[in-house]
């Protein structure tokens, strides 16, 4: 599978990696000579057949067909991508075109298939890079994308090795599911989370030289939950979950920061499971932004303690 990004202004194409960091930084992958855009300024990763833009907490933002990019968003064939000033069209060889397809970039358009979204139960995890955007601020593009390289990689080692469907990586952060709420599903995710908020993690090559070399610590924070999720493709190629349960298990991860533990679970994710409660004890009940009710938090026993 090949994919570019076409300059608008200049009509100069530039080859996609399977990791591509752009910003203005001399080693970024992507260099642009943009006054707009930051050293660091957003990736395109592919998964899959897919290519995703994350923006990395820029200072002006990265924008695809116009809308800003908040979440990790999959690139169509035909997306106007914009970084600072400078504006590319993406383009993938091996997606499909419509056969009025002419020479114009600008007027290309895609046909899709409306698939059937469902509503099921799911176990969810967040992870989350702590302090992410001010040690990047520390480091070289080179640096920062060896970092997310590593990470995404440890992530899908363990996740994926516990059957959990990684959903989207977010820049510094992940989200992944396990279809269903039974009890296995629960003990996947608390080996997930546990295994990628150890101190072993922190001990892979390049956190361990940032540690060393750069006294930088770099620590994984995880939010679990259960609830309902709209699952289903929103797009070619494209399935996710949505839904309130996942908005609200990224606040549980954003809790750990105040609460200062590394990992912890929701109370539906502790609900009918006996055997959880001897994994986690209770947190407490706390508010959470962009929700109407506190919600009650469980953290993980015997996880490893930090310094915040």
């Amino acid at each position: 599978m090949g994919a570019t990004l076409k300059s608008v202004e200049k009509g100069t194409e530039i080859t996609l990696e399977d990791f591509n960091l752009i910003g203005r930084s001399p080693d970024a992958s992507i260099r642009l000579l943009d006054g707009g855009v930051s050293r660091q300024h957003a990736t395109i990763r592919r998964d899959g057949q897919l290519f995703w833009v994350s923006d990395l907490g820029s200072a002006n933002g990265s924008f695809v067909n116009d809308v800003a990019v908040t979440t990790a968003r999959a690139l169509r064939h035909g997306d106007r991508v914009q970084f600072g000033t400078s504006v590319f069209v993406f383009d993938s060889e091996d997606e499909e075109r419509p056969p009025s397809e002419s020479g114009n970039v600008s007027t290309q358009s895609l046909h899709t298939i409306a698939l059937p979204i469902k509503t099921v139960k799911a176990t969810l995890l967040v992870g989350d890079l702590r302090n992410f955007t001010s040690i990047s601020a520390q480091l070289s593009a080179e640096e920062v994308a060896a970092m997310l390289r590593e990470w995404y990689a440890q992530c899908e080692d363990v996740i994926k090795s516990r059957d959990g469907i990684i959903d989207k990586f977010i820049g510094d952060g992940v989200f992944a599911y396990w279809p269903g709420d039974d009890h296995s599903s629960r003990v996947k995710a608390t080996e997930a989370a546990r295994l990628l908020s150890s101190p072993d993690a922190s001990n892979s090559p390049k956190r361990k030289y940032l540690r060393d070399e750069m006294n930088l610590e770099v620590h994984c924070h995880i939010g679990l939950n259960v609830g309902d999720v709209a699952l289903g493709a929103m797009g070619r190629g494209n399935t996710t979950a949505v839904g309130e349960a996942v908005n609200v298990t990224f606040r549980i991860e954003s809790l750990t920061r105040k609460l200062q533990v590394p990992v912890l679970a929701g109370a539906p994710f502790l609900q009918g499971w006996a055997e959880g409660h001897r994994l986690y004890q209770n947190a407490g009940i706390h508010p959470v932004k962009g929700q109407p009710d506190p919600v009650e938090v469980y953290s993980l026993i015997d996880a490893p303690t930090m310094s915040f």
